[in-house]
């Protein structure tokens, strides 16, 4: 075996080198000339020596082929990435200009240099060259994709809708039905979005058909059905409420601690009420979050008695632990303390709070984000139902 291994290191070396002969003959010396020259300006740029790179860089673009504007395309990403969006913009142009190079280069230029003008804040530029990449028939996904994200930024739901249900025809006819699924999600969400602004503007029946829409387009979305038991509460129509409020519970559970008050009322105003007995024995049989287990026990109070709602909130309390109903149950004692232990109470109460004044009660569960705040779009990320309620001592 040894000496079979001795054979073939002479072997491999010899093939090595013939192999690398070979591949030097195949190439022509003007492509190793303007490799040559590319790597020096990259070294150079590297280097910081900005004004050499680019007269290195840039003096060689006529001779460009598909292999070298890969690179140029991935140069012109690092030049943005810098904040030199000048830089890029000079070198994605330069790169449409050239349609040897093949329509997928030029596209990929084009798609480029669009994200330069979004840098640099000429959104209506940007904004142009995604929708000639949508209308044709290159990176039309991801032209709009990027045109998605911007309307989301602007905050123009309505042009987000419309970008969203083009795509989502063309995944359609292309039988693409994960991304046909993600586009109704979406689109769910953009109908959400102008219903809450028609809501703000006294504009009901529009909020409510706005509404029903993003419930056709993801039946299974929690979102617009919470918002319809909401406006179903302001009209008093309690059986509506109730159904579309048992909807959130099952489709998103986390979302309970945001619905447990308006769901309460809407079972408190039932008629019958025998609802909300069956509600609050359901709730009691199993561990809650903090929001869930104080609007119960506020019920119970004014349903039965103050005695039977304090005894449910120990029980909660034992079975999930948090700051929060901690601080709580330091204020009950509060009140049945004899006065030397009062102010101790207090001041125990009174660190509580500065604890939990402190603590976020939500968390995007795909870049970190925490805040106080329900977002059903991530203020940090971007992305759409990744914000959650906090569980555990220090959240819910």
């Amino acid at each position: 075996m040894l000496n079979l291994l001795w054979f073939l290191l002479p072997v491999a070396a010899a093939a090595g080198w013939f192999a690398a002969r070979r591949s030097a003959s195949v190439h022509p010396d003007a492509f190793w000339d303007h490799a040559q020259n590319f790597h020096k300006g990259l070294n150079v740029l590297l280097n910081e020596q900005t004004d050499k790179s680019d007269e290195v860089l840039f003096a060689n673009l006529d001779d460009l082929d598909r292999e070298t504007a890969e690179t140029h395309l991935a140069l012109g990403n690092f030049f943005r990435r810098r904040g030199e969006v000048d830089r890029a913009i000079h070198l994605h142009e330069s790169l449409m200009g050239k349609s040897e190079l093949g329509a997928d280069v030029q596209a990929a230029a084009r798609f480029e240099l669009a994200r330069d003008y979004e840098s640099a804040g000429l959104l209506d530029r940007s904004e142009e060259i995604f929708h000639e990449l949508l209308n044709s028939d290159q990176r039309t996904d991801d032209a709009g994709k990027a045109l998605m994200q911007l309307y989301e930024r602007g905050r123009d739901w309505a042009q987000a809708a419309d970008v969203a249900q083009k795509a989502l025809t063309s995944s359609e006819a292309a039988g693409n039905q994960e991304r046909a699924n993600t586009l109704r999600y979406r689109i769910a969400h953009y109908r959400c979005e102008l219903a809450e602004e028609a809501a703000r503007a006294g504009y009901s029946a529009e909020a409510r058909d706005l509404l029903l829409d993003a419930c056709e387009s993801y039946p299974g979305g929690a979102r617009a059905h919470m918002a319809l038991a909401l406006l179903a509460c302001d009209a008093c129509d309690w059986d509506q409420a109730i159904q579309y409020f048992e909807h959130v519970e099952i489709s998103q559970p986390s979302l309970l601690p945001e619905i447990i008050s308006p769901w309460l009322k809407a079972l408190a105003n039932q008629s019958p009420s025998s609802g909300l007995d069956e509600f609050i024995k359901r709730i009691t049989e199993r561990r809650n979050p903090y929001s869930v287990v104080r609007a119960t026990r506020e019920m119970i109070c004014e349903r039965y008695d103050k005695t039977q709602a304090n005894r449910f909130f120990k029980d909660q309390i034992l079975k999930r632990p948090s700051l929060r109903g901690l601080r709580d149950w330091v204020s009950d004692q509060v009140d049945i303390a004899v006065e030397p232990e009062r102010e101790k109470i207090n001041i125990i109460r009174a660190m509580l709070d500065e604890v939990i004044e402190d603590k976020a009660q939500y968390l995007c569960h795909s870049c970190g984000f925490k805040g106080n705040q329900l977002h059903w779009r991530c203020p940090s990320c971007g992305n759409w139902d990744t914000v959650e309620t906090i569980i555990g001592a220090e959240g819910e």
